[in-house]
C-alpha cells in the first residue's frame, strides 16, 4: 500500500521523516536576509536534503501514522516496512521515484541513491518592506562620563547661551593707546629734549663763604 500522502503530510509537520533503506529527509529553513539596497527583507527559504544514514522512526511516527490510516500501531508499523522495503526495490531496480513535494529518487552508477529535492532555497512568501523609521524627538539615555543623562538633558545643556565675557581688558588697551596718543601729541609740540619736561631757569652758582681770616 503505497502511503506518500501521509507521509509527506508527517513530514512538513515534524521537519523530518525516517525510511529505512533509504534515509532520513530534513526540511532545512535558512533565516530571513536583509536587502538593504532595495530596502526590503526577504523571507525565510527552504530546502529538502536527504541524509542517508540507518535510523529508526520514533514510536511517536507510528502512532500518528495508526491514527492517519485509522489502523492499528502494529497494522501502522508493517504497512510502513513493507512501504520502505518496496521502495527501495524499485530504485535499485533502476525506477526512478517521484514524491511529490519531497522530491526525485533514482539510483546512482556506483548503486547509491540520488536525491533531487523539490525545494532548494525556495522562498514560500513575498519579500516585507524595511523602512529605517527616524523619531526625530524620541527620548534616549546618553552617558556623559560617568553620569548618564536624557538626550533631551543634553539638548537643553548644550543649547544653553554662554555667559557673557569680560571685556575689561578692551577698556585697558583703549586706555594705554590714549595715553601713547597722548605722550607722543606732547612731544611733537614740545621737543624731545630734555629741558622741555624740566625746569627752565638756569642754575646759579652759590659762592662760598670764607672759612678763614688773615692775621696781620
Amino acid at each position: 500500500m503505497m502511503m506518500y500522502g501521509e507521509l509527506y503530510q508527517y513530514f512538513i509537520l515534524h521537519k523530518q521523516l525516517n525510511v529505512p533503506g533509504i534515509g532520513t529527509f530534513q526540511l532545512e529553513r535558512i533565516p530571513a536576509t536583509a536587502d538593504f539596497p532595495n530596502k526590503v527583507i526577504n523571507a525565510p527559504s527552504f530546502s529538502i536534503a536527504l541524509q542517508h544514514d540507518n535510523g529508526t522512526p520514533s514510536k511517536r511516527f507510528f502512532n500518528w501514522l495508526a491514527q492517519a490510516l485509522q489502523v492499528s500501531d502494529r497494522d501502522a508499523v508493517v504497512r510502513f516496512n513493507d512501504f520502505a522495503f518496496d521502495l527501495k526495490q524499485k530504485i535499485r531496480n533502476g525506477d526512478k521515484i517521484t514524491w511529490d513535494g519531497v522530491g526525485t529518487l533514482s539510483s546512482g552508477l556506483a548503486g547509491e541513491i540520488r536525491f533531487e529535492p523539490a525545494l532548494k532555497n525556495k522562498i514560500l512568501e513575498a519579500p516585507v518592506k524595511a523602512e529605517k523609521v527616524i523619531r526625530e524627538k524620541s527620548e534616549h539615555m546618553v552617558r556623559v562620563g560617568e553620569d548618564e543623562r536624557t538626550s533631551d538633558e543634553m539638548i537643553e545643556f548644550l543649547n544653553q547661551p554662554s555667559a557673557k565675557r569680560n571685556y575689561w581688558w578692551a577698556w585697558a588697551l583703549i586706555a594705554g593707546l590714549l595715553i601713547t596718543m597722548f605722550i607722543g601729541w606732547y612731544f611733537s609740540e614740545n621737543g624731545l629734549q630734555v629741558m622741555s619736561s624740566g625746569n627752565n631757569h638756569k642754575a646759579k652758582p652759590v659762592e662760598a663763604t670764607g672759612t678763614y681770616q688773615q692775621l696781620r
